[in-house]
């Protein structure tokens, strides 16, 4: 049980040991009261933050010399290829704020060069597509160095931080490492519009940063303007759905043909005159009359000679 407890001890050890510089160092990362860090991975750490311009000898990450963390960035030519004249340059593109201060540190360390070969930092305004060189120096032999740098004309730019070597491609081949690149900004100032993609917005400043202890001018009156609340909408009901009238469509009066008008039909008699059932017979018309007649005159006769 001991052993179990003293391999516990040890490794509790070990792990202070190795949380310890992290913590330390997370506290030096946080920045001074009312400021605030403008760049983005300042050690080379992450693939997607700082780029490589791609030449005829492009820098890249060095994991093998690194100031802090696990690596650095690498420009100029690298041991094993050829000499050449050629510049090697690696950039962040950044918005650097309205703010009373803004300083950009970072460490640097070169092998040595000769004749021409130079040593760099520029700032790129993107706005007016016009750089200015910061620092152009000798390449020296030399170890890790801090250098500073005043960003303060630049305040309120869109700006690449530049850092790059210059090759003239005879005698010696100079290179650079740089390594946790920081620009921090203090005392920042009040957001003013500011053009980007045709749409005016506004700065703003880091989250993070507060404003600067130094008193202000008072503000500029300003028209207020007193949103109007949103009317709620009402859910719109959602009607069920109904039987669709379809009109029934009336007949088409199709105009009809009027009957003809009858046309007399001729009837044919057949020979001698159509059977009579149960009518009597007009044929004994004139014989019955001339009985008829007969007797009345015979009648009268006898009157008339009974009255003689």
């Amino acid at each position: 049980m001991s052993h179990h407890r003293w391999f516990a001890l040890l490794l509790l050890c070990l792990m202070a040991l190795g949380l310890v510089p992290g913590l330390v160092w997370a506290q030096a990362e946080q920045p001074p009261a009312g400021c605030f860090f403008v760049e983005a991975d300042p050690g080379f750490e992450r693939d997607d933050a700082w780029v490589f311009t791609q030449t005829a000898s492009p820098g890249f990450f060095d994991p093998g010399q690194a100031y802090q963390g696990q690596r650095a960035a690498f420009v100029g030519i690298p041991d094993g290829s050829e000499n050449q004249e050629v510049d090697s340059t690696v950039w962040q593109r950044m918005q650097l704020p309205v703010a009373d201060q803004i300083t950009m540190t970072a460490y640097w360390r070169s092998q040595e060069g000769d004749g021409e070969d130079a040593r760099y930092i520029v700032l790129w305004d993107l706005a007016t597509d016009e750089s200015s060189i910061l620092v152009y120096e000798q390449v020296l032999q030399e170890a890790w160095t801090p250098i500073t740098v005043d960003l303060t004309p630049f305040a309120g730019k869109e700006v690449l931080l530049v850092f790059g070597i210059h090759n003239d491609g005879q005698g010696k081949k100079a290179g650079m490492w740089v390594d946790e690149v920081r620009v921090l900004a203090c005392g920042l100032q009040p957001p003013t519009p500011a053009s980007v993609g045709g749409t005016e917005v506004a700065q703003r400043a880091s989250p993070t940063a507060s404003p600067s202890p130094s008193p202000t001018p008072p503000p500029t009156a300003q028209p207020s303007f007193t949103p109007t609340p949103t009317p709620t909408m009402s859910p719109t009901p959602t009607f069920l759905p109904t039987a669709t009238f379809t009109p029934t469509p009336h007949p088409t009066t199709t105009p009809t043909v009027p009957p003809p008008s009858p046309t007399p039909a001729t009837t044919r008699l057949a020979s001698g005159p159509p059977s009579r059932s149960g009518l009597p017979d007009n044929s004994a018309l004139p014989l019955l009359t001339a009985v008829a007649l007969s007797g009345g005159f015979a009648l009268l006769v006898v009157v008339i000679s009974l009255r003689r």
